[in-house]
């Protein structure tokens, strides 16, 4: 669904009794961005769109089995650049086996993302970049580091080519002032169960309801949000499991502010840390955690990692519940319950 250059107000798609399976690329892809397929995350806000806002309303509809006949292709994914926000409603639905984010929505430029969710599945998605079979093609050191004047940029591996998909693999290198070779990484771009980027002026909002979010080959939920702007999410009784990263990461870059409210939610053996909420500019963090449940998460080592990293103040109240593992705390402080 492509939205038009000179389009305003509010572009509203509504599905309802709806099921897309079996589709090589996007399950539904609403696009108000002048760049296409390519216009690739919110981080950046690359390309240009209308002044119109997106409203997508979805009542029991099933995404499965798309997104696995090319790289990045999700289950649900929103474009929207320039003016305008982005506002999901979903009831009943399911995300699943999708190649890359079961849900994308990206949010280029000026504008908010508000996401309402309820009784809603996202689950086992993210492995068109399938680590089994890519991980061949990996080179034999795939990271590295190296003092200044010891490695020069050609004496390191270069991109990966000759794979089943290039695209797959992430190629990062940092560079000393005099050129050499500071360090390098190669990675494997796995997807999450429910990304969100938002940047440039706007913020992020979430009510999530009676969910779940288990088996993704990334993290379970994923919401990112830079310049100007903060993330607000209240998650109620919703259960992130087995994902192979964070079960729940919620980062703010800027000066935004953080504030999540969890009740009776649950994180249980992910890969990566059960709860984590960052705040790396000066903004504040905010975290209430009721009846929380976490176990087995970052092979038993972090249940909550919460981090404010700059001048802001940092907060949380966790009370309840059963948490197995320790937390880590970076300019948090953990009140009194």
């Amino acid at each position: 669904m492509d939205v038009r250059e000179d389009q305003t107000g509010t572009v509203t798609l509504v599905l309802n009794d709806v099921s897309v399976v079996g589709v090589a690329n996007h399950g539904v892809h609403i696009s108000d961005c002048s760049l296409a397929d390519d216009c690739g995350g919110g981080g950046g806000g690359a390309g240009e769109g209308s002044d119109a806002s997106i409203l997508v309303r979805l009542t029991n509809v099933i995404i499965d089995d798309v997104g696995n006949g090319r790289f990045d292709a999700d289950g649900l994914r929103v474009d929207e650049r320039s003016e305008g926000s982005v506002t999901l409603i979903a009831d009943a639905s399911s995300f699943t086996h999708v190649g890359a984010d079961g849900v994308e929505l990206d949010e280029g430029q000026d504008g908010d993302v508000q996401v309402n969710v309820s009784d809603a599945v996202f689950n086992n998605n993210g492995a068109y970049c399938d680590p089994s079979v890519l991980a061949a093609f990996l080179p034999e050191v795939d990271e590295a580091e190296f003092d200044q004047g010891q490695t020069a940029a050609d004496d390191i591996p270069g991109e990966i080519t000759g794979s089943p998909d290039d695209a797959c693999f992430e190629r990062e290198v940092d560079l000393y002032d005099d050129g050499t070779v500071e360090a390098y990484e190669f990675g494997i771009d796995l997807d999450d169960g429910f990304d969100v980027d938002e940047a440039g002026p706007g913020s992020i909002h979430l009510l999530m309801e009676d969910s779940e979010i288990v088996g993704n080959l990334d993290e379970g939920l994923d919401f990112d949000e830079e310049n100007e702007g903060g993330i607000v999410v209240s998650v109620l009784r919703t259960h992130a499991a087995g994902n192979n990263d964070d079960g729940y990461k919620i980062s703010e870059e800027d000066a935004g502010d953080v504030s999540g409210t969890f009740v009776m939610s649950a994180a249980a053996e992910n890969g990566g840390v059960g709860f984590v909420l960052e705040e790396a500019g000066s903004g504040d963090l905010a975290l209430t955690a009721a009846n929380p449940v976490s176990f087995g998460n970052d092979g038993g080592d972090v249940s909550f990692e919460l981090v404010q990293e700059d001048e802001g103040a940092g907060g949380a109240l966790i009370f309840g519940g059963a948490v197995a593992e320790p937390m880590e705390l970076h300019g948090v402080v953990l009140e009194d319950n």
